[in-house]
């Protein structure tokens, strides 16, 4: 029996529903505020007028990376990609950034560690400098390293000097921005983020302008972006990329300064780096230029976690081969203290699922895989993965899987449900277990192209080959 979203109706006035339209509609009354408070942000295209453009999404492994760790085997990536999952993982426990001189979760990534898959290209300034940017919807607060550097990581390219630039403004100490997102000190608007690792990074507020160039060389121009010039920086590895990229939906996150010029939204479709052949291309795109090229597209609400600008999504049931597992109704709810809930994320590989919740669904996947008497469950799985088992050659009755959200369902393919390590002969669960909050990894993102629609509050999305993503 195919499993529909039909059979998920929620009341349409309930007290918790009501006081959740009241949290949004606040976060979008201080959006704006703090929006117009920006200077004039301006928008010029040298190819054309239109609020389309798209720039080319890099794995952190492909050999245009500048991470780029040469040939390795299945079990070196497979290994080195659970090492990125944990650490990213890792942040999203941490409740260090509430002893921050910024408002918590402005910015939750760990530059030149670990904690990421994806980076970009971006050109700051004029004239023009290049750097290599961590990608991350987890973040909200972009930053780059900035001269005169105290204390500095080590970068591909020449660290951002300000005095070289034109167009670089310091946020003064008397912009309303000032008084809320950082602290003035020493007549400068300064910030300090703490991470649990005791990492921590400081630095000033400036306003720059930010250069998007697409696959045809032809460019996106954007002035006085809102951006943190870090020029002290202790606990992070030498990683050759300057800083971040926040697209989660802060008020002052890139993705929300743009605002009108791209309609808030942007979308990518990640490629399986596992899969053979694969050409590692992508395009992270913004506004119009969506590019589906699948079937028909579902779409779901986002949900606000009161003490996050992460994208949460509201998760009804999950089935395994078309079985439904019947969650109780508030399995994935956010609890009244911002506990719980599931987000969207695409530095995690993993998916993660709570504790409690985890245990049903483990249980269903033993089920399942008992019927087949030549597999043989291991004691010992890579990283926080509890599940795998040892099979012969080319077994291929992986069971497919589908989480129900409000009003769509995500279909996960049986290739993206588990880790097939056929040079051992065995193979993994691609989903681990976590105390609180549930995470959608990019491992069961593969080949489905999303969009995040903000200013219309969904997650769309539909099954696509990543591969031709280039349209």
């Amino acid at each position: 029996m195919m499993y529909t979203a039909a059979a998920y109706s929620v009341p349409s006035f309930t007290c918790e529903s009501v006081i959740m339209a009241l949290l949004q509609s606040l976060v979008a009354l201080v959006s704006l505020i703090f929006l117009i408070l920006l200077p004039n942000l301006q928008l010029i295209t040298s190819s054309n007028k239109t609020a389309s453009f798209r720039v080319k999404l890099i794995h952190r492994d492909s050999p245009e990376s500048p991470l780029y760790p040469g040939a390795m085997t299945f079990r070196e990536r497979a290994d080195r990609y659970m090492k990125i999952s944990e650490s990213r993982v890792s942040y999203w426990k941490s409740t260090s950034m509430q002893n921050s001189t910024m408002q918590p979760n402005m910015m939750r990534a760990l530059v030149g560690s670990d904690g990421f898959m994806y980076l970009m290209v971006i050109e700051i300034g004029t004239p023009l400098k290049t750097f290599y940017l961590v990608l991350d919807t987890g973040s909200g607060f972009t930053w780059i390293q900035c001269q005169p550097c105290q204390k500095c990581f080590q970068q591909k390219n020449p660290i951002y000097d300000p005095k070289e630039s034109q167009t670089f403004q310091k946020v003064p100490c008397d912009n309303p921005l000032c008084q809320y997102y950082f602290k003035c000190t020493n007549q400068q608007c300064l910030y300090t983020i703490d991470y649990l690792d005791t990492s921590f990074t400081q630095g000033y507020a400036a306003w720059e302008t930010f250069h998007l160039k697409d696959e045809h060389g032809d460019y996106t121009h954007m002035s006085n972006v809102l951006f943190g010039c870090s020029n002290f920086n202790q606990g992070f590895k030498d990683g050759m990329l300057a800083g971040i990229m926040g697209l989660d939906t802060n008020p002052i996150s890139f993705i929300t300064q743009m605002g009108g010029f791209i309609m808030r939204r942007f979308s990518y479709c990640l490629i399986d780096p596992f899969s053979p052949g694969t050409s590692w291309v992508s395009y992270l795109k913004f506004g119009l230029d969506m590019g589906y090229i699948g079937g028909a597209v579902q779409t779901t609400p986002f949900v606000k976690h009161p003490n996050s600008y992460a994208y949460g999504l509201n998760l009804l049931d999950i089935s395994i081969n078309n079985k439904p597992l019947h969650f109780p109704p508030d399995t994935f709810k956010i609890k009244p203290g911002g506990e719980g809930g599931f987000i969207i994320d695409s530095g995690s590989i993993l998916t993660y699922i709570d504790d409690k919740a985890y245990s049903i669904l483990e249980a269903e996947f033993v089920r399942y895989f008992s019927a087949f008497k030549q597999l043989e469950r291991r004691q010992t799985c890579p990283a926080s993965i509890k599940l795998c088992y040892d099979a012969p050659m080319g077994f291929p009755l992986f069971p497919s899987m589908t989480y129900h959200f409000q009003g769509a369902n995500l279909a996960i393919s049986p290739e993206n449900v588990l880790i097939a390590y056929r040079e051992e002969n065995f193979f993994a669960l691609a989903i681990a277990p976590f105390e609180g909050r549930s995470i959608l990894g990019s491992y069961q993102q593969h080949n489905t192209h999303f969009t995040y629609d903000i200013d219309s509050n969904v997650l769309a999305f539909v099954r696509e080959d990543c591969s031709k993503d280039n349209a």
